[in-house]
């Protein structure tokens, strides 16, 4: 019998950063060769548009918005810097902010601003593959720079959402205890950064509840929630991680704590 070998695979969350002029920002890491889009893996509990503005701000010191990104989708290349491996990437895309003051920081050894379909770089350095596919499609004009919310009707978001919290660990919804789920349109403030709430209290901090005691709500809204997600696939994905992370306070857990447990 012949031994089968599977290849290590890396995620991360990837942001095409545009200027006003219609230039990109690349980076290199130290110690390598290849120009990459800003970005990087998730930390524990985060959802891809989290990862992708917390790396922008740690490598380019750039605050970047949830609402601004565009979900350009997923894709697979081979990773830049790690040998015999798949990364696995969602990309986004957003205009840099106005007077923003961008610096090469942390692990970036340099930054790069080039123009898709004219990229000429020094001897000795090279784009990674990702870059190169997402460069020469935007030079082709194959990947639209425009936000398309995912459309979904409340009743089917509903249902989503329910398909969702079904299919999640036993042990991580069993113990819930006066606790209620609710799906609203969006937060009371308008906010479309908000994707869940946990209202009331965590299970160490309750007293005892008493008769007729109201539940304690975990509430997903479905306008943010699109307006994160292109297609039903990405949208599972959030929700999940949401379902997660609201489910977490609850039990008093911190985003640590979640990945120790192998729930994010």
């Amino acid at each position: 019998m012949t031994a089968q070998h599977s290849h290590p695979s890396i995620s991360v969350s990837a942001v095409v950063l545009l200027s006003d002029d219609g230039q990109v920002a690349l980076v290199r890491k130290h110690g390598t060769t290849a120009f990459i889009f800003p970005g990087g893996k998730p930390e524990a509990g985060e959802t891809g548009p989290e990862t992708a503005v917390r790396e922008v701000a740690e490598e380019l010191e750039v605050a970047l918005s949830i609402e601004g990104l565009i979900d350009l989708g997923e894709f697979t290349t081979p990773a830049a810097n790690e040998a015999d491996t798949a990364l696995h990437s969602r990309v986004y895309a957003t205009k840099l902010p106005p007077k923003a003051n961008v610096q090469a920081q942390a692990e970036i050894a340099e930054l790069l601003w080039v123009t898709p379909g004219q990229v000429s770089l020094a001897d000795g350095y090279r784009l990674a593959p990702l870059s190169s596919m997402i460069l020469q499609a935007l030079a082709d004009g194959d990947l639209a720079l425009e936000h398309q919310a995912l459309e979904m009707s409340l009743e089917e978001f509903e249902h989503l959402v329910g398909e969702e919290l079904d299919a999640l660990p036993e042990g991580m919804v069993e113990g819930l205890d006066n606790v209620v789920f609710a799906v609203e349109d969006r937060p009371d403030d308008g906010s479309q950064g908000v994707l869940g709430v946990y209202e009331g209290f965590d299970l160490p901090g309750r007293a005892d509840y008493g008769y007729m005691q109201l539940p304690d709500r975990i509430v997903l809204f479905r306008e943010p929630l699109l307006d994160t997600c292109n297609d039903e696939t990405h949208l599972r994905e959030e929700v999940r991680v949401t379902l997660i992370h609201e489910i977490a306070h609850y039990y008093g857990i911190d985003d640590a704590q979640l990945h120790e447990l192998g729930w994010a």
